[in-house]
């Protein structure tokens, strides 16, 4: 190759790579790089053993949308207030949606009036009735209520004892509702206690116990005195080894995986496309004998 075509050939490679460098700067100012949405879950201060398989689908959402997640677990003093307290903390950072887990319905919605008017919230396990919610995501809490009544009628129990908190939620008191209206359709005596989960208590032998929040299942298991006797709701991994170990007769069930997804992807359409749907989740029950089989299988041992 002579000297000109030596030339040439510099001169045309030095121009594609300044054409090269252009159309990256190019790219890099356009402001096509994805946006990554900060999102914060106000969970409702149990137990994290309890969110297992919800952070896990709202995680998965979360790197299949290239979104940033921030959980929000526990509550120091009036949880109910303080909840409020860190959803204004959020929407004055530099969070752009929430998803809530209600704990005081009127508290929340009174806050959510004072919100900026680009927050995307979602709620979980209990409506908002808010226009600031762009979204609801739940089992419908009065049908697992009355689920989890059918169960102890199919076994043929005729009586039975609620235990329930003196802290209720919303979303329990709903439940509640649903139980009690169901029980009393099926004929079936309630007596209802007030206690909370950390209190000491034996139940009576033979007489069935019940209750619509995991940690009130799980101490009705530990005080258990026959086999099969508790009803409840939840499926934290200790519930369903009482369950399948016989100290539990059944629980009521949602797809906690599902929800964690679904929530998260609804606050993300909130923001890119307006407003998403309303979703309400199926509820389950399981049995030590359906505990392994298809569907329940993939409900409570979902994978990453």
């Amino acid at each position: 190759m002579g000297r000109i075509e030596k030339r040439v050939c510099i001169v045309v490679l030095a121009a594609f790579l300044l054409a090269l460098g252009a159309m990256l700067l190019q790219t890099l100012l356009s402001g096509d790089s994805p946006t990554i949405y900060h999102i914060t879950i106000l969970l409702d201060g149990s137990d994290e053993a309890y969110w297992q398989n919800f952070r896990l689908g709202a995680d998965r959402a979360a790197r299949d949308r290239n979104a940033d997640v921030r959980y929000v677990t526990r509550y120091e003093g009036a949880a109910a207030a303080a909840q409020v307290e860190s959803l204004r903390q959020a929407w004055e950072g530099e969070t752009d949606g929430v998803v809530l887990f209600p704990l005081d319905r009127g508290l929340l919605e009174a806050a959510l009036e004072d919100a900026p008017a680009g927050l995307a919230v979602t709620a979980v396990g209990a409506p908002l009735e808010s226009g600031r919610v762009d979204c609801v995501i739940s089992a419908d809490p009065e049908e697992m209520g009355r689920r989890l009544a059918d169960a102890l009628a199919a076994d043929g129990r005729t009586a039975v004892t609620l235990y329930r908190s003196a802290q209720e939620t919303e979303t329990l008191a709903l439940r509640r509702q649903g139980f009690l209206r169901r029980l009393e359709e099926l004929g079936v005596r309630c007596t209802t206690v007030t206690t909370s989960p950390q209190g000491l208590f034996v139940l009576p032998e033979g007489r069935a116990a019940a209750a619509l929040e995991p940690a009130m299942t799980e101490a009705l298991c530990q005080a258990a005195s026959s086999p099969r006797q508790v009803y409840g709701i939840g499926s934290s991994d200790l519930l369903l080894h009482y369950l399948e170990e016989g100290t539990a007769a059944a629980l009521v069930v949602q797809s906690d995986y599902e929800a964690g997804y679904l929530s998260l992807l609804s606050v993300l359409e909130a923001l890119e496309n307006g407003r998403p749907q309303d979703q309400t989740l199926d509820c389950y029950t399981v049995t030590a004998e359906n505990l392994f089989t298809d569907p329940m299988d993939q409900i409570l041992f979902p994978s990453a």
